[in-house]
């Protein structure tokens, strides 16, 4: 998918998270190797864990399931200012990686016929 097709893009978190001072910490759960089965087993239900920072943590906070990410990217311009620069591909690259790992999911705005 090319960037430009993730801007209309709506996301949407698939896992949990913490708030620790501010900042966000995502909580996930993968499927264990039979490595991790084997030797592991204590790990096994345990959730691996994504500390955000800042702008991670306020991008993380606008994934709602209603703005898209074009959105996201405008209303982070306005509250980090030149701190977000270039904020259309920090956002974007965020968006991806969080889609990758399969901690959000993106899908398309359904137009309603008239």
């Amino acid at each position: 998918m090319k960037d430009e097709d993730f801007l209309d893009m709506i996301p949407k978190c698939l896992c949990e998270h913490e708030s620790n001072n501010d900042l966000i910490t995502v909580l996930y759960f993968k499927k264990p190797t039979i490595i991790e089965k084997i030797f592991f087993r204590k790990m096994i239900n345990k959730p691996y864990k994504i500390d955000l920072d800042e702008i991670g943590t306020f991008i993380w906070g606008q994934i709602n399931a209603v703005l898209n990410v074009r959105e996201i990217v405008e209303i982070s311009k306005e509250h980090f200012g030149e701190k977000v620069e270039p904020a259309e591909d920090r956002v974007i690259q965020f968006v991806k990686q969080m889609y990758q790992t399969k901690l959000i999911m993106l899908y398309e705005k359904v137009v309603e016929k008239e």
